[in-house]
């Protein structure tokens, strides 16, 4: 009886640990194969996404458009041509040709031969925003609201391709579109001060503009940059996964041959009067593309604040005053 039960008592361990190899060499085994599937589906990543992506979009132009101009993402809930409805004071719905615009007019109640008046009457913005959305974004719509309190005539709108402006979207319609609103603001308001005002891409846009007025002889009277870069290729270079990429030097070369590369520090060393405003946290260009920018262009003002990310620089009081500053100096 005794050996009986001293023999069941064995079987009973010897299974309890055969069960514990097993559970063990399965949890071992699971490791191996989660470990493997991962460098497995790294791989296919880079081989079969990163390494052709250049020949892909080096071929497909209109692709390289798509993410970089993201006309895509736009989902309207109520019609541009009421801009009362997006919360625009004052504003008047103003297509200029092809172009979807909304354009504020000075409402100062200055008298003209007030000298004392701090409105700016005198000065008219083209803001010329980033690369998704419309001129309806709600930070954009709080700062054209802010221009206008000071008394400036504001004009917003969007390039060909976004929103209610029909066409396609690419760097020489958009720089083309930006000189097609200025020449109707000069047109429209003889003696007045112009201003170009660009958001992310739309510095791009901007400094391109500025450049090319410049040498047509019809320079720009003042430029605010809000979240500038270098280029286009810049910012692909410093993002983290081509980061990796490029050390195999596949991109380097590549991204130079992209359609619409907006290589602003390539002409912000011949534009004037420029004010640039960057926030240290922002989310999507890293702070080293503006303070490489104020190198170039040793005559600009840097205004730079440690919060306010990459869209509501506009939120912070120390950016209101720095805009109101620059546009009230007069060369």
């Amino acid at each position: 009886m005794s050996s009986t039960i001293n023999s069941g008592s064995l079987d009973s361990v010897g299974w309890d640990a055969r069960k514990q190899i097993l559970m063990a060499s399965s949890a071992v085994f699971c490791s191996v194969l989660w470990f493997t599937g991962n460098v497995l589906l790294a791989l296919f990543f880079v081989l079969i996404v990163l390494l052709p992506f250049p020949w892909i979009l080096i071929r497909f132009p209109s692709l390289q458009r798509k993410l970089l101009f993201h006309s895509w993402y736009y989902k309207a809930d109520k019609p541009l041509n009421n801009p009362a409805l997006w919360g625009v004071n004052d504003a008047i719905n103003k297509p200029i040709g092809p172009l979807g615009c909304w354009y504020i007019p000075c409402t100062c109640k200055c008298a003209t031969s007030d000298s004392s008046c701090s409105c700016l009457c005198d000065t008219v913005v083209i803001y010329c925003h980033g690369s998704s959305g419309s001129r309806g974004n709600a930070y954009r719509v709080d700062l054209v609201n802010y221009l206008a309190s000071l008394g400036c005539g504001v004009y917003t709108f969007d390039y060909r391709g976004y929103a209610d402006s029909p066409g396609s979207s690419s760097q020489i319609n958009s720089v083309q579109d930006a000189k097609h609103v200025l020449a109707f603001a000069r047109a429209a308001h003889p003696g007045k001060r112009f201003v170009l005002y660009g958001h992310s891409m739309g510095t791009g846009v901007v400094c391109q503009t500025a450049y090319q007025l410049l040498h047509e002889g019809s320079p720009i009277d003042s430029i605010i940059l809000e979240a500038p870069f270098l280029s286009i290729p810049d910012v692909v270079l410093k993002s983290p996964v081509i980061r990796f990429v490029n050390s195999l030097s596949l991109y380097k070369d590549f991204v130079w041959k992209l359609s619409d590369v907006f290589p602003t520090k390539d002409v912000i060393g011949d534009l004037r009067n420029v004010l640039m405003l960057f926030a240290e946290n922002d989310e999507v260009i890293p702070v080293d593309h503006v303070l490489e920018l104020q190198k170039l262009s040793p005559d600009s003002t840097l205004h730079l604040i440690p919060e306010g990310g990459h869209n509501f620089l506009i939120h912070q009081d120390s950016v209101k005053k720095a805009i109101e500053k620059h546009l009230k100096f007069k060369d």
